[in-house]
C-alpha cells in the first residue's frame, strides 16, 4: 500500500515526526506493563493517548496506512481492563508485533521526507512495503476479538484483506476528531485578528483545514454514495477544499490576513459547524450559502488577480482597503520576525559536532597561553607581563570550559533511550527459552554524549540478550538450586568520577572459570602451562577472545562468548572498558565505564626518550616510583611487586622501538599505572610532565596502523605529539 503527501512546510513534518517519535518511544515498556498490569486502567490510557495521537497527525495529514494501524491498536487497547492472562499475553503479543510495524512506517517516512532530492511543493510517495506483515497482524488481533465478542472475524475465504479494508472510524470517532480541528481552528482566529501577520497561526491553520479535508475524505471513502450522510459530507468537503486553496494562496503569497478574510473565514467556521451537526443528527445535507459562495469566489478571483499581477511586476492592490499601503518600519518588521521565531528550533548533529570541534580548537589556544606566560617569566624575566597574559589565560579558560559545558549539555541525552529496548528483548528471549525472567531499570535518567549513546546501543543488547539466554536458567533448575523460578535481571545506570557506569547484572548460573579454561585449551587459544599461570580474572576475560564460546548448542540468541570480542572492541572504541565479575550459582555483573564525552579528554604528558606523550587519563590507576631492585625479569619479561601482587612492568621506549634497554641509568623509575578493565600493568617513562585536556586527531594511512597509538593533538608550545592506547600497549607487552 502507498501514500502520497505534498511536501510543503517541512518544518512542520519535522515536527510532527518529532512528536511521533515521542509517543513511539516506550511504547515495547508500557505494553509489558500493561501485559503484567491488564487493569490498570490509567497504563491503557496513557498507550491509547499515545497512540491517538499518531493516528490523529496521520488522519490529519492523509497518511492512510498509518491511520489504519493506529485505529487497530486503539480497538485492541479498548479491550483493557483484561482479566485473563492468556488473553492479555496474546493481545500484547499482537501490539507488540503492531508497534514494530508502525516504527517502520515512522522510520520509512522520515528517510523519505530526508531525501536530498525532496523540495518544498514535491509530491512524494510512501511505499510502506508492510502489507503482508500488517495482514496477519490485524487478522490475529480480529480474531482475538471475534473470540471474545462471540462474532466471526472475518477471515474466511473470500474475504478481503485487512490491509484492504476501511480504517474503520465510527461516526462518532469521525466527528470528535473533526470537532477537534474545528475547535483549533476557531482558537486560532483571536490571534489572527490581534497581528495579521502573524505567520505561525496562518500556517496552523492552513494545516488545520487540511487536516479536515483529509479526515472527511478518509472517512467518506467507506459510506455509501447515495447515503444521506455521504451528500452532507460532500458538501462540506467541496466548502473545505476551496478555503484551503484561498488560505494556501495567501500563505504561498505572503499577504497579510486581512480583517476581510478573517470575517470570511469566521463564516465558514459557522457553516462547518453547522454541516457537523447535521451530520451528526442524519439530516439533509446543507449546502453553503449563495452569499457566503459567492464572497469566497470573489475572495479567490481576488488572490488570483493579485498573483498573475505579481507574476507580470505590477504591484498588487491591498489586501485591505481599510489597511495602509505604506510601507511597515524597520521596527515593526523586527518585532513581526521576533513574535514567528519558535520557542526550540532544530539543529543537525553536524552543526553542534563542528561547534564541538571549534571549542576542541579554542582548548587548545588556551594551553598556548599558559605556555607563553611561564614562557615570559623564566625565559625573558618579565614576571609582570607574564602574570598579565596568564590572567588572560585563566579567563579564556573560564570561557571555554562554559562554552564546552554549554555544547555538552545540548550533546546530553539520556541512557532511557536505550533502556526502554529491553524489555521488549527480555521478554521475547523468555518466550522463546520459556524460561521466567524479571528485568528490573534504574539510573535511566542518567546523561551521557548522543555520539556515545548511539554507539552503546548494540553492545547492551547483546549483553542483556546473553544474561537472558545463557545466564538465566530454566525454573526447574532454578528450583532445584534453591533459587525462586523467576530469574533476575538488573540494568542500571550511574554517574561517577566523571564517568558513566552501565551494569547488567543476573543471578544465573555465573561464569566457571575451570570450564572456560578447559575451552581454551581443548580449542588452542592457550597452552596448558599459560593457563595454570591465569588468575581468575584472567580466566573469565577469556569470554572476549575472537571465536571463543562455552554455547553447548546454537541457538537463536547468542551465548555468552559469542560475539564478545565485538562487544569489548566497540566499547574501546568510544573509550571505555569492560569488566566482569562472576561467581558460580550466585551470576554475574558486567560493567562497562564510558566517558561523559569523546570530543574533548584529558592526558598525562610523559617523557620517552626526549619524546613527549600522552596516556589517556581513564585508563591510569596511578603514578609511582619503582625502585630497580624491586623489578625481576623471568622468561624475557618484566614483573614488580604492587600493592601485594605482582604486575608486568615494561619500558616505552622498548615498546616503541626507541632505543636499547639500559636499566642501570637509574635507582628508582616512574611508572604510570594503567588497567584494561581486567588486569593492572606498568609503563616506564622518563619522566612524567603535567595532566591537561586534549583534542584527539586521528592519524590516516600507515600510521593508523601504528600499534600503541590512537591518535596526535598539540600541546600549547605547538608540538605535536602522540597519544597511547595503553589497552594495545598492555597487549605488545605480553607479546
Amino acid at each position: 500500500m502507498n501514500d502520497s503527501i505534498v511536501l510543503e512546510q517541512k518544518d512542520f513534518w519535522n515536527m510532527l515526526l518529532d512528536d511521533w517519535k515521542q509517543c513511539r518511544d516506550g511504547l515495547d515498556e508500557l505494553m509489558l506493563k500493561l501485559e503484567v498490569n491488564g487493569e490498570d486502567r490509567a497504563l491503557a490510557d496513557d498507550l491509547f493517548g499515545r497512540i491517538h495521537r499518531v493516528k490523529r497527525g496521520a488522519s490529519f495529514t492523509g497518511l492512510t496506512a498509518i491511520t489504519m494501524i493506529t485505529h487497530e491498536i486503539e480497538t485492541a487497547l479498548q479491550m483493557f481492563p483484561e482479566r485473563e492472562p492468556e488473553v492479555r499475553s496474546e493481545i500484547i503479543d499482537c501490539l507488540l508485533a503492531a508497534a514494530d510495524i508502525l516504527n517502520d512506517c515512522i522510520e520509512r517516512l522520515n528517510d523519505r521526507l530526508q531525501d536530498p532530492g525532496a523540495g518544498e511543493g514535491d509530491v512524494l510517495t510512501i511505499e510502506w512495503d508492510v502489507d503482508d506483515r500488517w495482514n496477519e497482524v490485524a487478522q490475529q488481533l480480529r480474531d482475538i476479538l471475534a473470540a471474545r465478542s462471540g462474532h466471526p472475524s472475518g477471515g474466511e475465504e473470500g474475504a478481503e484483506e485487512p490491509f484492504s479494508d476501511p480504517p474503520g472510524k465510527t461516526k462518532e470517532e469521525f466527528l470528535f476528531e473533526i470537532y477537534e480541528l474545528l475547535d483549533r481552528m476557531n482558537g486560532l482566529f483571536p490571534g489572527l485578528e490581534q497581528d495579521e501577520h502573524n505567520i505561525g497561526a496562518l500556517n496552523e491553520l492552513l494545516l488545520t483545514v487540511r487536516g479536515m479535508k483529509d479526515g472527511i475524505e478518509i472517512f467518506s471513502a467507506v459510506l455509501q454514495p447515495d447515503g444521506e450522510l455521504s451528500r452532507t459530507l460532500g458538501e462540506l468537503a467541496l466548502a473545505v477544499q476551496r478555503f484551503e486553496t484561498l488560505l494556501a494562496l495567501i500563505v504561498n503569497k505572503k499577504h497579510a490576513f486581512s480583517k476581510e478574510w478573517l470575517r470570511l473565514s469566521q463564516a465558514l467556521a459557522e457553516y462547518m459547524k453547522d454541516a457537523l451537526e447535521s451530520a451528526a443528527m442524519d439530516q439533509a445535507a446543507i449546502p453553503l450559502s449563495e452569499d457566503l459562495s459567492d464572497r469566497l469566489d470573489k475572495a479567490l478571483a481576488a488572490l488570483a488577480s493579485a498573483e498573475d499581477q505579481a507574476d507580470s511586476g505590477q504591484p498588487h492592490p491591498a489586501d485591505d482597503p481599510d489597511r495602509s499601503t505604506a510601507p511597515a518600519s524597520d521596527a515593526r518588521q523586527a518585532q513581526e520576525q521576533k513574535t514567528a521565531l519558535p520557542q526550540s528550533i532544530r539543529v543537525s548533529q553536524e552543526k553542534l559536532d563542528k561547534m564541538m570541534n571549534m571549542i576542541s580548537e579554542l582548548l587548545i589556544a588556551k594551553n598556548g597561553f599558559m605556555h607563553l606566560s611561564a614562557k615570559l617569566n623564566t625565559e625573558y624575566d618579565l614576571p609582570e607581563l607574564s602574570k598579565e597574559m596568564k590572567e588572560v589565560g585563566l579567563s579564556l579558560n573560564r570561557i571555554s570550559e562554559e562554552l564546552q559545558n554549554a555544547v555538552m549539555s545540548v550533546r546530553m541525552v539520556e541512557v532511557k533511550t536505550v533502556f526502554q529496548k529491553m524489555p521488549r528483548i527480555v521478554r521475547d528471549v523468555a518466550q522463546m527459552t520459556g524460561k521466567k525472567i524479571e528485568l528490573t531499570m534504574t539510573g535511566e535518567n542518567t546523561e551521557i554524549d548522543k555520539t556515545i549513546i548511539e554507539q552503546i546501543s548494540d553492545p547492551i543488547v547483546h549483553l542483556i540478550r546473553n544474561a537472558a539466554d545463557h545466564g538465566i536458567e530454566h525454573a526447574d533448575e532454578r528450583v532445584r538450586k534453591g533459587k525462586s523460578e523467576t530469574g533476575r535481571i538488573i540494568l542500571r545506570a550511574y554517574n561517577k568520577d566523571k564517568n558513566v557506569y552501565i551494569e547488567i547484572e543476573d543471578d544465573g548460573k555465573g561464569i566457571d572459570t575451570s570450564m572456560l579454561k578447559r575451552k581454551a585449551v581443548e580449542r588452542g587459544f592457550i597452552t596448558p602451562e599459560q593457563a595454570d599461570r591465569m588468575t581468575k580474572s584472567q580466566l573469565t576475560n577469556l569470554i572476549f577472545l575472537p571465536g571463543f564460546s562455552t554455547a553447548g548448542q546454537i541457538t537463536g540468541v547468542s551465548g555468552r562468548g559469542v560475539g564478545m570480542d565485538i562487544v569489548k572492541k566497540n566499547i574501546e572504541k568510544i573509550k571505555g572498558g569492560v569488566t566482569i565479575h562472576s561467581e558460580v550459582d550466585k551470576g554475574t555483573k558486567i560493567v562497562i565505564h564510558l566517558p561523559l564525552t569523546i570530543a574533548i579528554s584529558r592526558g598525562l604528558v610523559v617523557d620517552v626518550a626526549d619524546e613527549s606523550y600522552i596516556v589517556p587519563i581513564d585508563h591510569i590507576s596511578e603514578t609511582v616510583k619503582i625502585n630497580a631492585r624491586d623489578i625481576h625479569e623471568y622468561d624475557g619479561k618484566y614483573f614488580a611487586s604492587y600493592k601485594g601482587e605482582a604486575i608486568g612492568i615494561e619500558w616505552m621506549s622498548r615498546l616503541f622501538l626507541l632505543g636499547d634497554l639500559d636499566r642501570g641509568n637509574a635507582e628508582e623509575h616512574h611508572a604510570v599505572i594503567v588497567s584494561d578493565g581486567a588486569e593492572k600493568f606498568g609503563l616506564i617513562v622518563d619522566r612524567l610532565r603535567n595532566e591537561q585536556e586534549f583534542v584527539i586527531k586521528p592519524l590516516h594511512g600507515q600510521l593508523a596502523r601504528i600499534p600503541g597509538i590512537s591518535g596526535s593533538t598539540l600541546l600549547g608550545d605547538g608540538r605535536v605529539v602522540l597519544i597511547v592506547n595503553p589497552i594495545e600497549l598492555i597487549q605488545l607487552a605480553k607479546k
